[in-house]
């Protein structure tokens, strides 16, 4: 079954992005993320193992690790090369449905080349946090946002995600957009956390999310804090407040109704929990974040009048 998709759905948060060098230490064994990985690579070259199939990674190439990949790295010298590190979301919670069927390896143009290093130009200051993936692809930390909003950051943000989405179409097939058979554990995990952001509104318990991937509660509590870096329920109230944001943000919803809208329908529990991740309440939050682009706006137009 092919699934509906609109282009404007697909996003592409960011993690981390730089220019690297590897060497011989690039040597890291069953790693397993809830998150992509783009190379280009520029100079010497490495080896990436998925699901035990290995691909030779070469200057002028373009590879893809697809999130939940069982993986491992290889490097019997140097290896030069971009890298990008993001998640992919949809309104609808879908996500890529199949990225195992992806294109993982195609030849770089010289367009990409250019978007990688203006992309990088956009995103300073967002080199990984370690060397060792094990240290950081399964830590809570990864999912930790800006605070600030201003009109800049906003056009960078909307160039960042043109250009992400660029590169990333280099690798979509036909067959990644198909429902998954669903066979491997990691591929039924990528499919509760779809169904946590497609069903915010409604109840969501430990034992539903279990049952899609026909394991027994505890043993889903486990896998899932082990890959995903937090246990579900706390993964639900953070996407809840995440979605919270954005309406506040871009909608004229009333806080009860936002509050309803993201599967919170006690108002003093939503207050607070939205005060204990975001550090302000849901109003201070969206007065703030509205005088900021005002301010912004005022400054841009004193800019632009002045001679």
């Amino acid at each position: 079954m092919l699934v509906s998709y609109s282009p404007y759905d697909l996003s592409l948060p960011l993690l981390y992005a730089d220019h690297s060098r590897v060497e011989t230490w690039w040597n890291y064994q069953d790693v397993i993320s809830p998150f992509y990985r783009l190379y280009l690579i520029t100079k010497g070259k490495g080896k990436v193992y998925i699901n035990q199939k290995g691909y030779e990674l070469l200057p002028g190439q373009l590879f893809l690790i697809p999130k939940f990949a069982f993986h491992s790295y290889e490097c019997d010298d140097f290896m030069e090369h971009y890298y990008i590190c993001f998640f992919d979301e949809t309104t609808g919670g879908k996500g890529i449905s199949n990225p195992m069927k992806m294109n993982l390896q195609v030849e770089a143009t010289a367009m990409d080349y250019s978007l990688m290093e203006r992309f990088l130009a956009l995103n300073p200051y967002k080199s990984l946090p370690a060397v060792d993936p094990k240290q950081y692809d399964n830590n809570r930390n990864i999912y930790a946002k800006e605070d600030g909003v201003s009109i800049s950051t906003f056009s960078n943000r909307v160039e960042s995600s043109g250009i992400l989405l660029q590169l990333f179409s280099r690798f979509i097939t036909e067959e990644c957009l198909l429902l998954p058979e669903g066979n491997s554990l990691y591929e039924k995990l990528d499919v509760t956390i779809q169904y946590i952001n497609k069903n915010l509104e409604q109840r969501i318990s430990v034992s539903t999310l279990a049952d899609l991937m026909c394991i027994t509660s505890d043993h889903f509590s486990k896998v899932f804090k082990r890959i995903v870096g937090m246990p579900p329920c706390e993964y639900i109230q953070m996407k809840r407040i995440e979605r919270a944001q954005t309406l506040l943000l871009t909608s004229h919803m009333s806080i009860v109704e936002i509050a309803e809208k993201v599967g919170i329908s006690n108002l003093s529990q939503f207050s607070r929990l939205f005060s204990k991740m975001i550090r302000c309440s849901p109003r201070e939050y969206r007065l703030r974040q509205f005088n900021a682009l005002k301010s912004d706006n005022h400054l841009r137009h004193e800019t632009k009048v002045s001679p």
